[in-house]
């Protein structure tokens, strides 16, 4: 989708409008076509044009004046910027795209994601899309009217409003709202001219009164008397925890106009529109067949080349998949969201853990070659290899720290790179080595084991 700031207009809307005046022009006769010839050179003067865009030069619009884009202009659509960009950052999308188009307007692209409300399969992502783009000053009305504790100028929202979170019980997922001292005194004065839910579902024909979270022209949580606690705390219900991604939604929204404010530009929405994947509907079915043939492969693969070592390689494989399925499932944004960037990341973290197990198999065969013995080498190839590997996972780790904390829009692809380099830092570290270990000094054949033959020792 796109946000046009109030006043900014795309070429093509400005084309068609154009059009339809000079239409209307030529079909016209006598006065008539005067007047519609008037209204054509006005539309013209109307507009700038800045790049892609055309920029009104109305003066109560403040955006342009004598042929120069104001500085209040420019300020107000930075400002405005920054805080949608922190919005979706907020939202940990696996991945996702806000450009600047020709200076003034913004492009924003996100991956499409989907949850049940009331029935209705409807898109999580054009929640966020039509939420974040509302850039207005955040208040609170009961029956309209802003309440009076906000009435003086330097009065703000926080100072009734401590925080807002999502919270989930016996599957239920809703807003919660922390009210200060001075917020809680402003519930027990209003409370009792609210409406409860129940009055408001039985008779939909009667007017009902609530205390409204408005942010610009659009009310963005209604609450009723019936939903709060002894304690003053606000709760939102809803019956469903798939509506939990919408939840995450306007929490981030309330937040972010509690600390931000409001901005003099008004973000207009385009058209929401999707597309299917560029290689077909069932790419991502193929992609996943071609992760499980992966993962067959590389757990034969290390039993062919290393033994038993290579069945300790196996478990490791086995152990790095479900842990970071889980971690997956429960860190990465609370959402089991898999998409072709976290598929390769979890196959690069695999590729390197196995590489770094035949490193250490080469290290102990090293050893053995020496004429040691094979208990010596495996000790011996383990702290040879130590350190080399404490280098590269340390690399590793500092750079997925660094991904997460400086790239904006792969907060997710982020977090779950960092995830696959402790996974697999683990595995190499304890996890596989312990395995190791505990299948060695069980084994009544050591050089079978590691399928090594030194016919002229018998120390073993």
């Amino acid at each position: 989708a796109y946000y046009y700031p109030e006043g900014v207009i795309s070429e093509t809307e400005y084309t068609d409008n154009l059009s339809a005046l000079e239409e209307a022009a030529n079909a016209a006769e006598g006065a008539e076509k005067t007047k519609a010839e008037e209204e054509v050179t006005e539309y013209v003067n109307s507009y700038l044009q800045h790049g892609g865009l055309y920029l009104s030069t109305d003066t109560d619009d403040n955006i342009v004046l004598d042929g120069e884009v104001t500085e209040e202009f420019q300020n107000a659509f930075n400002g405005a910027k920054d805080a949608i960009v922190a919005r979706f950052n907020a939202k940990s999308y696996s991945d996702y795209t806000v450009t600047i188009v020709d200076d003034y307007a913004l492009r924003i692209e996100l991956p499409k994601s989907a949850y049940d409300a009331n029935n209705t399969l409807v898109n999580g992502a054009s929640a966020a899309l039509t939420n974040f783009a509302n850039t207005g000053d955040i208040t609170l009305k009961v029956g309209g009217e802003v309440v009076d504790e906000l009435d003086s100028e330097d009065a703000q929202v926080s100072d009734l409003i401590k925080s807002v979170n999502v919270a989930t019980k016996y599957k239920t997922s809703y807003l919660s709202f922390q009210f200060t001292k001075a917020g809680k005194a402003m519930l027990e004065r209003v409370k009792s001219t609210l409406s409860d839910t129940s009055a408001a579902s039985s008779n939909s024909s009667t007017e009902t009164t609530t205390l409204d979270i408005v942010i610009g022209d659009e009310t963005v949580v209604s609450l009723y008397s019936d939903q709060f606690t002894d304690s003053n705390e606000g709760r939102v219900m809803f019956v469903d925890q798939e509506y939990k991604e919408y939840l995450q939604t306007i929490e981030i929204l309330i937040e972010s106009a509690m600390e931000k404010g409001g901005f003099d530009v008004s973000m207009q929405l385009s058209a929401i529109r999707s597309f299917e994947p560029v290689y077909g509907a069932n790419v991502f079915t193929l992609l996943l067949i071609a992760l499980g043939v992966f993962l067959i492969a590389i757990l034969v693969l290390p039993v062919v080349t290393m033994g038993r070592f290579g069945v300790v390689s196996g478990y490791a494989t086995l152990s790095y998949f479900i842990i970071t399925l889980l971690c997956f499932a429960f860190i990465s944004g609370g959402v089991f969201e898999i998409t072709l960037g976290s598929v390769l990341v979890f196959a690069a973290g695999l590729i390197l853990m196995n590489a770094l197990q035949y490193y250490i198999y080469n290290a102990i065969k090293t050893e053995f070659a020496l004429g040691k013995t094979v208990v010596s080498s495996v000790k011996g190839g383990y702290k040879k290899t130590l350190f080399g590997i404490v280098d590269i996972y340390a690399v590793l780790v500092l750079a997925s720290l660094a991904f997460l904390v400086g790239v904006g829009g792969l907060h997710t692809l982020a977090l779950q790179m960092l995830i696959c380099v402790i996974t697999a830092a683990f595995n190499n570290l304890l996890w596989a080595r312990g395995i190791n270990f505990t299948f060695l000094s069980a084994s009544k054949d050591k050089y079978k084991y590691f399928r090594f033959v030194r016919e002229d020792d018998d120390d073993e």
